[in-house]
């Protein structure tokens, strides 16, 4: 894992504005899928794509945030073009996890392809998975 520090610069929030989740760590980076995650929330950003080449590697940045936050993990899926089987199953499989102790699995700007797989293949009712920003029809 490598941990990505930025401090200090402009561009900070201004007076009584919250500020963003700062994405310090980098937990995977590979051609196909960039995931970073911020040290002091519970957000994980993920761009490119999920596959079965790389799912073990999302299961796994899914564990580190689960570890690293007592509650909800959010994960922002803004930036990503294409998700498999593969990668349902490690975001279901770490949605049961979280269900377990009383947490959730949160899906920011889900695109509507891969809200569509997922209402399909009927895991978009995974206890413990929530599906938030669903993309409007």
């Amino acid at each position: 894992m490598t941990i990505w520090r930025i401090t200090g610069g402009e561009g900070g929030p201004g007076p009584g504005e919250q500020a963003a989740p700062r994405y310090d760590i980098v937990e995977l980076d590979t051609v196909l899928l960039h995931v970073a995650a911020a040290t002091s929330s519970p957000w994980l950003r993920m761009s490119g794509e999920i596959d079965v080449s790389n799912a073990p590697g999302v299961a796994s940045a899914l564990r580190a945030a689960q570890a690293r936050v007592s509650g909800d993990v959010h994960v922002d899926l803004a930036a990503l073009a294409f998700m498999d089987i593969a990668g349902l199953r490690a975001f279901t499989a770490a949605a049961r996890a979280l269900q377990g102790d009383g947490r959730l699995l949160v899906l920011h700007t889900v695109s509507p392809h891969i809200d569509r797989l997922f209402r399909l293949i009927g895991w978009h009712a995974t206890p413990g998975l929530t599906i938030h920003c669903r993309p409007h029809r």
